[in-house]
């Protein structure tokens, strides 16, 4: 083999390795190129719960006004519950359906006023007496409810401390201008236990914002000694709307 030969031989092994490298570029370029990192997908926010079941509060805050409709009394006339009285107070969730409340209670009624809680003749103008019972105290109640949607249906009971007073109020004989209380007053108070009953039903309007109607009897009985003769029914049925607060 001449040179010639030789110088065609190796030329032709030259051209081979080059081609061989040319392709092997494009494999040898995607073997150090990095691969592509997968990104996480965004999870879909989720919703907030409005039904009664949905908050996660266990304490709560409530407050509200209830008309009156107060029980009777032989021995008093012209018994009349006012349209504006206070139920408030707070509450704790034990379970999901059971809870304990603490209350306080603001209640007024305005009557006739009996003869044994009438001042001396002479000592007051005829036809301005005004007499009234005013309840105030506070409760502790268990409570069961449960969710129906946004709608959580309950009842319960406890019991609770009151004060009651009795109030009667006069003007003077004589009296012409801002003669409101100027004449004898005459004033009992009661400390007694009651116990009260209740069923309602609260509406979630959001988690933790909700709508309350309740209907509550309150046993409760009052002795005002001499000047109202016997035990007093000083209780009644409230018809109470108000707002919780879930926290």
């Amino acid at each position: 083999m001449n040179a010639q030969s030789m110088n065609n031989h190796y030329g032709a092994a030259a051209l081979i390795m080059a081609a061989l490298g040319v392709c092997g570029l494009p494999q040898a370029q995607a073997q150090t190129e990095p691969r592509p990192v997968a990104q996480p997908q965004p999870q879909p926010q989720k919703q907030p719960d409005k039904t009664a079941s949905g908050n996660g509060g266990k304490f709560y805050a409530f407050g509200g006004f209830a008309a009156l409709a107060a029980d009777k009394n032989s021995q008093l006339q012209g018994e009349r519950g006012s349209p504006v009285n206070l139920i408030a107070g707070g509450g704790y969730r034990l379970t999901p359906n059971l809870a304990a409340e603490l209350n306080v209670l603001l209640a007024f009624r305005a009557l006739d006023t009996p003869p044994t809680a009438q001042p001396p003749a002479g000592t007051f103008s005829p036809g301005t007496l005004d007499s009234s019972m005013e309840t105030s105290g506070r409760g502790a109640t268990i409570k069961y409810s449960f969710a129906v949607g946004r709608f959580a249906p309950y009842f319960g009971g406890g019991f609770g401390v009151y004060t009651t007073t009795f109030r009667t109020t006069s003007e003077a004989p004589g009296c012409v201008n801002n003669c409101a209380g100027t004449g004898p007053r005459i004033r009992e108070r009661s400390t007694d236990i009651g116990v009260h009953a209740l069923a309602g039903a609260d509406y979630h309007f959001t988690a933790k914002n909700v709508l309350a109607g309740e209907i509550r009897y309150l046993k409760l009985r009052a002795d005002f000694g001499a000047i109202v003769p016997g035990k007093v029914d000083a209780g009644g049925t409230f018809f109470w709307m108000g707002y919780r607060r879930i926290f």
